[in-house]
């Protein structure tokens, strides 16, 4: 059985999120979506937050799909549970940059191959930071966010504004 694996800080899991992981799912025979704890990064959302949405998310994204959390490194949990590949969404030469450099270097660490697929056209301009943006300022961020989460988002926003 190959299974893969899609990590991120997912704060919050947004529409592309989604769509990468449907895609994957339907591509693989297993796909773990694990949000890694960066200890550099300031999320807005918590790591009990961003579980429940993403939760949420993955069960309508596939039935072949585990939603998790890991405070260590991606090459050391693909070694653990036997990930066969990392896939990674790109929306934009920056973003093409930024995760073949994050191949190499989880490469390097022991981890295996990365599979890049293009970001839905549709969805490019899609990301985590837009959807805060939106938040911040009161904007409809239902084009951002997957319908099954768009409440609790909100909902969970709100208790922190």
């Amino acid at each position: 059985m190959k299974t893969v694996l899609i990590s991120g800080s997912f704060d919050p899991v947004t529409r592309g999120h989604a769509d990468l992981i449907t895609r994957a799912a339907q591509l693989f025979d297993h796909v773990d979506v694990v949000i890694f704890e960066n200890s550099h990064k300031k999320t807005l959302f918590s790591l009990d937050e961003r579980l429940a949405f993403l939760q949420k998310v993955c069960a309508v994204c596939g039935d072949n799909i585990t939603a998790a959390t890991s405070c260590g490194t991606v090459a050391g949990y693909a070694a653990e549970h036997g990930i066969h590949a990392i896939v990674k969404g790109v929306r934009n030469a920056n973003d093409l940059l930024y995760e073949q450099e994050m191949a190499t270097l989880n490469r390097l660490a022991g981890g295996p191959e990365t599979i890049l697929l293009p970001t839905e056209p549709t969805l490019s301009y899609v990301s985590s930071s837009a959807v805060r943006e939106f938040l911040r300022h009161a904007l409809p961020a239902e084009k951002l966010l997957p319908a099954v989460i768009y409440d609790d988002v909100l909902a969970a926003y709100r208790k922190k504004a």
